[in-house]
């Protein structure tokens, strides 16, 4: 947490706030959680009845992680799954897409807002968190700092953040800015029941 407020001016309790809000919209979908990394987001979720929850990562070594994390977290109907965000094979399947933290270490993020959206159904969500650029000269440096070192790869504005929504066919798209982190959330046109 102070690490993430010196580097980023970030509270770190916004992701919390973040993920209380989401458990609420867990229980009885099916949620889509890519790159689900070590399974950082599976205690918040702890005890939860999704329908179908799918962690998804590129990383075998994050994967082996999230599954050591998936047993001590018990959510129920978690299968993890190696995949590539922008080569996933889903389409129109989940009522909910997260994606933590990820965005700023793709090589292609607008392709992978593209899937993301693709993945869930009319009606559906994707939201999530991302570093951003251009919040503070600090900000920026510590971005960089994370770009040499190999960790981050785009890392963008936030104008772009909300045309990669837009153009991935998302609306009521809402962005929220702690520090350097952004909190994004979209939906999907369209009725649930169509």
């Amino acid at each position: 947490m102070v690490y993430t407020y010196v580097a980023f001016g970030s509270d770190y309790r916004r992701w919390y706030s973040d993920l209380a809000e989401v458990r609420t919209r867990v229980d009885g979908a099916e949620v889509l959680d890519i790159p689900c990394g070590g399974g950082a987001v599976f205690p918040q979720l702890s005890g939860a009845a999704p329908k179908r929850y799918v962690g998804a990562d590129i990383s075998p070594a994050m994967l082996a992680l999230a599954a050591k994390e998936a047993q001590r977290s018990s959510i129920q109907n978690l299968e993890l799954v190696e995949r590539d965000v922008v080569a996933m094979p889903y389409d129109s399947e989940f009522d909910l897409c997260l994606s933590y933290m990820g965005l700023h270490c793709m090589p292609d993020p607008a392709a992978a807002i593209a899937a993301m959206a693709r993945a869930v159904r009319p009606g559906g969500m994707v939201r999530g968190s991302t570093v951003l650029l251009g919040t503070g000269w600090r900000h920026d440096r510590f971005v960089a700092l994370w770009q040499r070192r190999g960790i981050f790869t785009d890392v963008y504005p936030e104008s772009s953040l909300r045309q990669w929504l837009q153009t991935a066919g998302l609306d009521d798209i809402q962005v929220e800015l702690s520090g350097a982190i952004a909190y994004f959330r979209a939906t999907k046109p369209g009725d649930v029941t169509e």
